[in-house]
């Protein structure tokens, strides 16, 4: 049984005594611990928000340069493929002269074998004339 007496009255100051001990020696300091703790978490929260916040406008403003360096890239793709064309072009121009040329050529070196051989059957022409009158007269024509 519990008996109220002197004891009792000794213990309650001795329990008061040491939640006043550990509240000065432990309980605030905790606290103190844990309220630092709660401000670091919270400025580490805003650190993070503001650097999400920022990642977001940097993955806007690089999504931005893709674009442009894509419009540039297809206007330099567009530019080289006109130069292309136009090189293409000259190149047949140019090969299509050349051709045309050689052609005019060959046609003046055929005309001139031609007029060559022409020449030379005239000639060959009289000699089997002279050889045929021989062979059908049967005598020199001489």
């Amino acid at each position: 049984m519990i008996e109220i007496n002197a004891s009792l009255f000794i213990q309650v100051v001795n329990f008061l005594l040491m939640l006043l001990v550990l509240n000065y020696l432990l309980y605030r300091p905790i606290q103190g611990v844990l309220r630092q703790r709660r401000e670091k978490i919270d400025g580490f929260e805003s650190d993070i928000e503001r650097l999400i916040e920022k990642a977001e406008n940097r993955q806007i403003e690089i999504e931005a340069r893709i674009d442009e360096a894509r419009q540039e890239g297809f206007s330099k793709k567009e530019e080289v493929k006109g130069q292309g064309l136009e090189e293409e072009k000259r190149v047949l121009d140019e090969a299509n002269t050349r051709a045309e040329e050689a052609l005019h050529k060959i046609r003046e070196q055929i005309s001139e074998e031609i007029v060559v051989a022409r020449e030379a059957l005239k000639a060959d022409l009289e000699a089997f004339s002279a050889d045929l009158a021989q062979k059908i007269l049967g005598r020199s024509l001489s």
